[in-house]
């Protein structure tokens, strides 16, 4: 393996003047197949009753927001147990669609880090579609009919649900309005990794444990725990220091094999004890991840792949997906003193087994990382 290795890092250094970056509008990636059958479906919601619709001037209402696994769809009639069922006949909003990555991009501009998607009272999140081309004709998902209406175009109340300024973002992108063609059921894709934070750096620039410190009263290390359960994560592991006691997150510590070696031996650690077929990484010192950035980041790639941003093409490799399939090549890597978790993320690449995710350079933000107590203060 040591040849092939070693011809493959040659080719990714001659490869690095010359590669080229693709930057995609939004978070949103192009198919060549039916946008139906590409969509993945991150989140499903009804609501019992109205908040804004129909209150105009008025107070909006108080109607819980319900998450579900799965929903009924039913022909003409709209979602079993939603505001809209049966409200008349063939109304063009039986159901609603409404893109993450359009919602994570509204977010991410107006500084919002504390709202879930269902804010915005669409029925169906999903990642890898292009809504608006949906209008106007039918298309099926998960078995399911539907015939695309129009837009969900947004009002005044986006600016009280998710933050002043989302109406204005929002133009053009409000989401799908469409009827319901047939019946069944739609359920949110399955989770297919695990996750890492790695918390286990010297901090040596910080001068204490960056994994302690604290953004809004939490810790950086419970912060980056929760994302990674938001994210859809199955498991999660801290990749720690060896004296130090993490028991109170009730999720198992790690301790590299080579001791020393920096952020691609957590990742070997990691990938060596996962039991998922994927495993999102994600370094404890990135305070503006957020997690619908890394749900449309696992959604980027099919199956068992695995995920790299790339930013103005600087890799990102500490907030990233891999394939557990890599871990003999980290392990390789790691038994010839060659460390660098970039160069790991490009030989995944080049082996074929990732793939490159480009961010949009509106974007950059994301990756600000805390090194110093004065990236602290900048952050607060």
């Amino acid at each position: 393996m040591a040849d092939n290795l070693d011809q493959a890092l040659r080719t990714i250094m001659e490869e690095r003047g010359t590669a080229r970056q693709t930057i995609r509008k939004g978070l949103c990636r192009d198919e060549d197949n039916g946008v139906g059958a590409q969509m993945k479906i991150s989140h499903l919601y009804i609501s019992p009753g109205h908040n804004f619709f129909g209150h105009h001037e008025k107070p909006p209402g108080a109607n819980p927001l319900i998450e579900r696994s799965e929903i009924h769809c039913v022909s003409g009639r709209g979602i079993e147990g939603d505001r809209f069922f049966d409200y008349k006949d063939d109304y063009k909003g039986q159901i609603t669609f409404f893109s993450l990555e359009t919602f994570e991009d509204v977010c991410y501009r107006l500084g919002v880090h504390d709202k879930a998607p269902g804010v915005t009272r669409r029925n169906v999140f999903t990642t890898g579609a292009d809504l608006n081309s949906l209008i106007g004709h039918e298309f099926e998902v998960q078995g399911v009919r539907f015939a695309g209406i129009a837009e969900c175009s947004p009002c005044y109340w986006m600016d009280l649900a998710v933050a002043p300024g989302a109406e204005k973002l929002l133009a053009g992108r409000g989401g799908l309005r469409a009827r319901i063609l047939s019946d069944g059921k739609l359920s949110t894709d399955p989770a297919t990794h695990s996750a890492v934070v790695l918390a286990g750096g010297k901090s040596s620039r910080m001068g204490s444990d960056k994994a302690w410190m604290e953004i809004n009263g939490e810790t950086m290390l419970a912060r980056q725990i929760q994302l990674a359960r938001d994210s859809g994560a199955v498991e999660i592991f801290i990749s720690g220091r060896a004296d130090t006691d993490y028991s109170e997150f009730s999720f198992p510590g790690l301790e590299d094999s080579f001791p020393g070696a920096g952020p691609l031996a957590g990742i070997e650690r990691a990938l060596t004890a996962s039991r998922s077929p994927r495993i999102l990484v994600l370094a404890v010192d990135l305070p503006r991840i957020s997690a619908s950035f890394l749900r449309i980041l696992a959604a980027s790639a099919p199956g068992e792949m695995g995920a790299i941003p790339r930013l103005n093409g600087k890799i990102e490799p500490l907030a990233a997906i891999y394939p557990r399939n890599a871990r003999e090549l980290a392990f390789d890597l790691l038994r010839r003193n060659e460390n660098s978790a970039s160069a790991f993320a490009e030989l995944c690449v080049h082996r074929g087994i990732a793939s490159f995710f480009d961010v949009p350079t509106s974007e950059a933000g994301r990756f600000t990382n805390w090194n110093s107590p004065a990236d602290l203060l900048s952050t607060r």
